[in-house]
């Protein structure tokens, strides 16, 4: 079978977990990948990850600093259909190797930049850590309060990687496709910055709505963030002292795990009797009822009950990512495969970013040594000529997906914001709702419909009824995907099962978002949210060393509750934003295979896929593989070069990871003494002495304001910044790099008037990304039905008999 990026050559100068994911991910799905590295190697090779993050990659050395590295890079570009680098702005033009020097000689070719804060601004040169990106941008203030001291939290999981690759793929794939048709490459950027603003998912407009409309939002959105988690969301203690995660949103899955569990009769007490939409003081008692109750059995029976018998509740285990490995449904599903790895020997990892029918990815071997490739690589400049033109000449378009249709019937966030992320690429999304309207919608007027449902339109439709099935009946021979995110059998209900839709259309794309995927043993099981995250790892990671104690610990009531909170806290907003990035990455994919090679497929991306891959510095494990870093039981990070301070005023975030940066940080501070110090000599005295250094690096930046230490620091090129003590929509609103870059935008609703969001994740040079607000339910039913030749008077009729609905603005 065909790979859909087969026969396309990437030039890759990335370094760091964002740039190489995402060249990880297109050499699976066949893409030659050539590594080109400094002559000793890239400096995340220090890394256990990178013989994850380098797999299937070829490796060529060159000396970028000297004039024949450099020629050499740009002949070997010349035979490139992509280069991708992460350097920092203005870097690989002086190397010239930048875009303007590149396409001069190759028109075609395409060229993405994966910057930490933007091409331009006050920030434009810090470096890229997401652990930097984070602390200046507020993201760590949405983990504020995990632990008891106040101030911002460090983040466990690189969503601000895991993000930034998912939109480099799209972004390279997309510009691919426009490329095939016109003969025009054109270079795309994107940035850590952009990429984390997906994971506010409503905070940044609750907070506008304060201000445009106190009287219907009075509350701070910061209290919101920080307050207990929700009944329905709860991790709880089993009898044999390991913890679970509850995950049951909807009222029918909470009535379903109150059933399970035997407490049925909550209901007929008139405290309980609208569980789960409590007020504090019954919810807590609650709460605690259902802690209680969780403890009279072990994890294992219960996970039987829920496995075999009650199958309606969502619920895991607190898994690491190294327990993760053993899931049976990841197994199933391929997101674990085996490589033989030369240096360490069979390694357990993760599979492809997500399975394809027709053209399926592979892995295609393990990480490459530093340059093990350069001589063969090179032996092709001989006589080297540009890579052919496709002979094509449409016109370029004015979106990267302008033309394609999607038709949207995902609830919730992970598929919803997937087509919201293309909607964004000038994709047309139609979302198909219940008529009660997607559960985003329940709360706080639907502002959380301005992230999950924007750029999109709308539709609200009764699919059982034959009338609303004929809707879309009508719809599917017009669109380009169907995608949903039902459990197995859901579909074939509704009669939007893949082989019914392929009945009405042959040349659909069929994009299943599953939480477990669509076979394999928990396959019929409901995953929402947290599931992803309690699977994955990312919440045990984030939790840290101050999370669970061990099994055997005699805990409180008060403490169980406590620890609940804080496993709940570590949950964020992550599981369902990291599936849309995934799955938005694997419909670009599936167009361009269908364009290259006429196949329309099944495409299937799952939440513990995509969870695992924002875990990949650590979804890996091979004999004598070192235990994952884990943040402090006080939330600061996960070591003395990579955390948080207090310093005389503020917070600064020091990020400093590699060898070579520890020598530059001391000159820096004025701590030279430290690098004479025995248990600071290398990285293995650090990590033994890491308490005495975080004691001697506390004194340090204590004696100054934290404003001082960003720009000392930064000006020696040291990775610090100083850390938001607000959240993040309030940097995005205020700061001058923002508004340099254009990362906000202002759009419009019916409902809310005008007001900001945060710009799309992806900037192309020959093309435009389109953002828009969020919709009303059924705002576009006239429009879109009137395309399918239905009259006023018809749509009207048919709102009156209960097969549709709307809403007024």
């Amino acid at each position: 079978m065909a790979e859909v990026l087969e026969g396309i050559v990437i030039l890759d100068f990335t370094q760091g977990m964002a740039g190489s994911i995402a060249t990880m991910v297109m050499s699976d799905f066949g893409a030659e990948v050539i590594k080109i590295e400094p002559p000793k190697g890239d400096s995340f090779r220090e890394f256990p990850a990178s013989l994850l993050w380098n797999r299937g990659k070829k490796s060529v050395t060159l000396d970028l600093k000297k004039q024949e590295g450099r020629e050499q890079a740009q002949q070997l570009s010349r035979q490139a259909d992509v280069v991708i680098e992460s350097f920092r702005p203005g870097v690989a033009e002086r190397l010239g190797i930048g875009y303007e020097s590149l396409s001069e000689a190759h028109p075609e070719l395409v060229y993405c930049s994966i910057t930490g804060f933007g091409p331009r601004g006050p920030y434009a040169n810090y470096k890229g850590y997401d652990g930097l990106v984070e602390a200046k941008s507020g993201r760590l203030m949405s983990f504020a309060g995990q632990t008891e001291r106040e101030g911002p939290n460090y983040a466990s999981v690189n969503a601000a990687s895991h993000s930034a690759a998912m939109a480099a793929v799209r972004g390279v794939v997309s510009s691919l496709m426009v490329r095939d048709r016109t003969s025009q490459g054109q270079k795309v950027e994107t940035s850590l910055l952009q990429a984390i603003t997906y994971y506010d998912m409503y905070q940044w407009m609750l907070w506008q709505l304060m201000i445009i409309d106190p009287e219907n939002f009075p509350s701070d959105p910061m209290l919101n963030m920080q307050r207990a988690p929700s009944l329905q969301y709860l991790p709880a203690r089993t009898k044999d002292g390991q913890w679970i995660q509850l995950a049951n949103l909807m009222e029918r899955l909470f009535r379903a795990e109150i059933h399970a569990i035997g407490l049925d009769y909550i209901y007929e007490d008139p405290r309980f009797a609208s569980a789960p939409m409590l007020m504090d003081e019954e919810r807590e008692q609650l709460r605690e009822i259902m802690l209680e109750r969780i403890q009279e059995k072990t994890l294992k029976e219960w996970m039987d009950l829920f496995i075999n018998e009650a199958k309606n509740v969502a619920a895991e285990p607190f898994l690491s990512s190294r327990q993760a490995l053993d899931h049976p449904q990841m197994i199933h599903n391929g997101h674990v495969q085996e490589v033989d790895d030369p240096r360490v020997g069979p390694m357990r990892q993760l599979g492809p970013l997500c399975s394809m029918s027709d053209t399926p990815p592979g892995i295609k071997g393990p990480a490459p040594e530093p340059g093990q490739h350069t001589v063969e690589v090179l032996s092709r400049l001989n006589g080297t000529q540009t890579k052919a033109a496709s002979g094509n000449s449409a016109p370029m378009p004015l979106y990267p997906l302008e033309g394609v249709t999607i038709l949207d019937l995902s609830t919730v966030i992970a598929g919803p914001l997937g087509g919201s992320l293309l909607a964004e690429m000038g994709a047309r999304v139609i979302r198909v709702e219940t008529l009660e309207g997607d559960w985003m919608r329940l709360r706080d007027r639907g502002a959380a419909g301005n992230r999950t449902m924007a750029g999109t339109e709308g539709l609200s439709i009764d699919l059982k009824t034959p009338e609303g099935k004929a809707i879309i009946d009508a719809l599917i021979p017009k669109v380009d995907i169907l995608m949903h995110n039902m459990r197995p059998g859901a579909p074939e209900r509704l009669g939007i099962g893949f082989e019914q839709v392929r009945e009405l259309n042959p040349a659909i794309i069929y994009m299943y978002v599953a939480g477990y995927g669509s076979t394999g043993p928990y396959s019929h099981r409901p995953a929402m949210h947290p599931i992803g995250g309690a699977v994955s790892g990312g919440a045990v990671a984030q939790a840290g060393r101050g999370g669970p104690p061990p099994p055997d610990t005699p805990l409180t009531m008060e403490e169980i509750k406590e620890i609940s909170r804080r496993l709940g806290r570590a949950q964020d907003v992550n599981p369902d934003p990291n599936t849309s990035m995934a799955a938005s990455a694997a419909m670009v994919l599936s167009l361009y295979a269908r364009q290259r090679f006429g196949v329309a497929q099944y495409v299937e991306a799952t939440m513990l896929g995509a969870n695992a891959y924002a875990n990949a510095d650590d979804f890996f494990d091979y004999q004598g593989k070192p235990e994952r870093a884990v943040p402090d039981a006080g939330g600061f990070g996960l070591n003395a070069l990579y955390r948080l301070y207090q310093a005389q005023e503020g917070w600064i975030f020091l990020a400093c990871p590699l060898q070579k940066e520890w020598r530059v940080l001391c000159d820096a501070i004025g701590r030279q003494d430290l690098l004479d110090d025995a248990r600071f000599v290398n990285a293995e005295a650090r990590q033994e002495n890491d308490d005495a250094l975080i004691i001697e690096l506390e004194g340090v930046f204590r004696a100054r304001p934290a404003s001082e230490w960003e720009m000392s620091l930064t000006a020696a090129d040291v990775g610090c910044v100083q850390a938001e003590e607000r959240a993040m929509f309030h940097f995005f609103d205020e700061d001058p790099h923002i508004k340099e870059n254009g990362f906000t935008s202002e759009v419009e609703s019916p409902r809310f008037g005008k007001f900001w969001r945060y710009s799309p994740v992806l900037r192309f040079s020959q093309m435009q990304s389109k953002a828009g607000p969020g919709i009303q339910k059924g705002q576009h039913t006239f429009p879109i039905l009137g395309e399918l030749g239905y009259s006023k008077e018809q749509i009207e009729d048919l709102k009156a008999r209960g097969v549709l609905d709307w809403e007024e603005p």
